[in-house]
């Protein structure tokens, strides 16, 4: 049954309260007093006219009681609608103030970008990047300075990577400042051929060698850190250029160590290598993406050439044959930032007459979103002669290795001072390790983080136990490294970083025990 509308029985009631207001009452009257009815006499006529505005007015103080219960009712209704829109929209108050705060952040940076293009607008005419081929460029960067408090001996004080023993009569400690790890990227768009679109990037830095100079000792030298040629369809990319390795993604997030990434030595197995590689990917939804990826690298020795002037072949290069890497992997969710992934490296190594060693690597990889805000991320590896790629503890191989003999034969034959060996039985030998680095991210808003890393690269002691040095130091009797990390980092604007940041070093000798050093720095920059 249908209820009737109350606003409609209200406005009844009124047009019939108007309608009986408006009756001309003192008329009637008068016209019963100067002519009365032929069949009534006066008095009745009169009684009559009282007795019908007597009920006129009951009737007229009825509907006005009834236009008083109406008007309740109708307030009733309004107070109660009012609470079932509020109870509507109680739920979705807190995911209304989160979406509107992400809303007030995406304008403003919105409006950021729109006064920085406008700024590019204006000057375009005036300062243009023009280049041969007619094809856009970008030029990028990060001006960075550093200041670090060490508190230890440590093998480089701006960017320590290793605790080492303290001398007698040094200080056991370091500070000061820099600006060696500030960055230049140029990143050009090529021509499309055969339907693909092409890129290429080059990235540098100051880390190189030192300044000769003395008012500028602290300022270093240009290095090329990275670079790379992209060839790319829908479904396949081919890449060449000087790149981290496959088996390698990513590394943990500081920008007091850029110059070396973080966990360099400790797990991170960083090294940027000259190398060729094809990717295949396969898009099983729009949140779940799988690869497969294989190259062909150039590997280098661990540490510097022993002329600087003139580049000899690595062992890797002198074998004839290029390393080689491949890797699997899955991403998903949105943009693909989390992901899994495994992979394998082999590269043969000559060494002449000291024989030929094969260095090889098993590896995994990730990187994970997971709920409040958090992200994990990690890589981890075991194989041998992974010195020139960033581990091993600074080597790729142990000497002189005996293998005809047993343990105890080897150690007491090579306890003899170095002459005294057979050169027959001086074989190099891979030297076996396993490592990696772990990292956990918060990041309770867009431009604020809280990172928290450790990282570890362990060589096998048992061989290093049987080697011989010819100047043992503290890389070449190094056995094991470990790296903890935590920052802070902050962006005021999109383009500023401020930065703190606590790293915890502890290196392990094979003659000795551990050494610790500890590394307070700050970092400021601008991104351009």
């Amino acid at each position: 049954m249908r209820t009737p509308n109350p606003r409609i029985r209200v406005s009844r009631f009124a047009c019939a309260s108007v309608l009986l207001l408006l009756i001309p009452w003192p008329a009637i009257r008068a016209r019963g007093q100067t002519a009365p009815s032929p069949a009534q006499p006066d008095s009745a006529s009169a009684s009559d006219l009282a007795a019908k505005v007597d009920r006129l007015e009951r009737q007229l103080e009825t509907t006005q009681h009834e236009l008083e219960e109406y008007r309740g009712e109708v307030n009733t209704l309004r107070h109660q609608v009012d609470a079932m829109s509020a109870q509507h929209e109680a739920p979705r108050s807190a995911e209304q103030a989160e979406d509107a705060s992400a809303l007030r952040q995406a304008v403003a940076d919105l409006r950021e970008e729109q006064s920085v293009q406008q700024s590019e607008i204006a000057v375009h005419e005036q300062a243009k990047v023009e280049t041969l081929s007619r094809y856009n460029l970008k030029i990028g960067g990060l001006v960075l300075f550093n200041t670090f408090q060490n508190i230890g001996s440590v093998d480089n004080i701006e960017v320590p990577t290793l605790a080492i023993p303290r001398a007698a009569g040094t200080s056991h400690g370091s500070s000061g400042a820099s600006l060696r790890q500030s960055l230049i990227t140029l990143d050009a768009t090529g021509p499309q051929f055969w339907g693909a679109h092409t890129y290429a990037n080059v990235q540098m830095d100051f880390f190189g060698d030192l300044s000769s100079a003395d008012y500028t000792s602290t300022a270093g030298s240009v290095r090329m850190r990275a670079a790379s040629v992209l060839t790319e369809w829908p479904n396949w990319r081919v890449h060449a250029g000087l790149e981290r390795l496959l088996i390698s993604q990513g590394s943990p997030t500081s920008y007091a160590t850029v110059g070396e990434p973080a966990m360099s030595w400790s797990g991170n197995l960083w090294a940027w290598v000259p190398q060729i590689t094809a990717e295949k990917l396969w898009n099983v939804t729009d949140s779940h993406q799988f690869s497969l990826e294989a190259a062909l690298v150039d590997v280098p020795d661990p540490g510097p050439g022993a002329n600087p002037y003139e580049r000899a072949a690595s062992a890797g290069e002198a074998s004839r044959w290029p390393g080689s890497e491949a890797r699997i992997g899955h991403a998903w969710g949105r943009d693909h930032t989390s992901r899994l992934g495994a992979g394998g490296y082999f590269s043969p190594h000559d060494y002449g007459k000291y024989g030929n060693v094969d260095a090889w690597a098993a590896a995994g990889d990730w990187n994970v979103a997971l709920p409040a805000r958090l992200f994990f991320s990690g890589n981890a590896y075991k194989g041998q002669a992974l010195g020139g790629l960033g581990g091993g503890a600074f080597k790729d191989v142990i000497y002189p290795y005996n293998y005809g003999q047993s343990d105890a034969q080897a150690a007491s034959k090579y306890a003899r001072p170095y002459a005294e060996a057979a050169p027959a039985a001086i074989r190099y030998a891979g030297l076996r390790d396993a490592g990696g680095w772990a990292q956990v991210k918060f990041k309770p808003a867009s431009r604020f983080e809280l990172n928290a890393a450790f990282g570890l690269d362990d060589a096998s002691a048992a061989q290093l136990r049987l080697a011989a040095f010819l100047q043992p130091n503290q890389y070449t009797g190094l056995v094991r490294n470990q790296t903890f990390l935590t920052n802070a980092i902050f962006r005021p604007r999109a383009s500023i970083l401020l930065s703190v940041e606590y790293r915890k070093l502890r290196s392990w000798q094979i003659d000795s025990t551990a050494n610790d050093a500890s590394t307070v720095g700050l970092a400021a920059g601008y991104e351009f």
